[in-house]
């Protein structure tokens, strides 16, 4: 990432309520995302970015089937996962060393989490990038609407599909994933 411009927090803001970087997606970025590493990531890797973005504009995804969509060898997917929410005891906290995730759940009632302190319960996984964790602590949610995605970048813990009401019925959602520049 040594030769992409570094954004400082106020240019990084301006840069992605520009919209410069959607491509035609018309899907905003939720107010959690880090807009630094989201435009410094974006700076570094903007061909996978640009495949991926035009991928969402491009497609009908209540149509596209579940599954995995590859833009770009080992590098950029996306998949599209229908399944039910669970209740939060029952779904684990995560991180990734080598991808980003783009979390859209474009139809269902769900929320996502991140904690606040980590417990790890698995070893890195280097074959599907991802570390499970616990917290004794509170989870801070914010709840999934189809106008936002999320973006979870190495390193930041993400609790994904967690259901809000305890019969949630089916999700449909796109997890990106983005090579990370390091």
């Amino acid at each position: 990432m040594s030769n992409a411009k570094k954004y400082t927090p106020a240019e990084a803001q301006a840069w992605v309520e520009s919209r410069e970087w959607a491509n035609g997606w018309n899907i905003n970025t939720d107010s959690t995302v880090n807009a630094v590493e989201f435009a410094n990531q974006y700076a570094a890797n903007k061909e996978l970015w640009d495949k991926l973005f035009t991928f969402l504009a491009e497609n009908d995804l209540n149509t596209l089937p579940a599954g995995k969509h590859v833009l770009v060898e080992g590098k950029c997917w996306v998949n599209i996962m229908e399944y039910t929410p669970k209740p939060a005891q029952d779904t684990r906290i995560e991180t990734h060393n080598d991808f980003i995730d783009l979390q859209y759940t474009f139809d269902g009632d769900e929320v996502y989490g991140v904690a606040r302190t980590l417990i790890p319960v698995t070893e890195y996984d280097p074959e599907k990038d991802r570390t499970f964790f616990r917290t004794e602590d509170e989870i801070d949610y914010v709840p999934s609407k189809p106008d936002r995605f999320f973006l979870y970048f190495p390193g930041e813990n993400h609790q994904p599909s967690v259901a809000t009401t305890e019969n949630p019925g089916t999700s449909r959602k796109v997890v990106g994933k983005i090579e990370y520049a390091k």
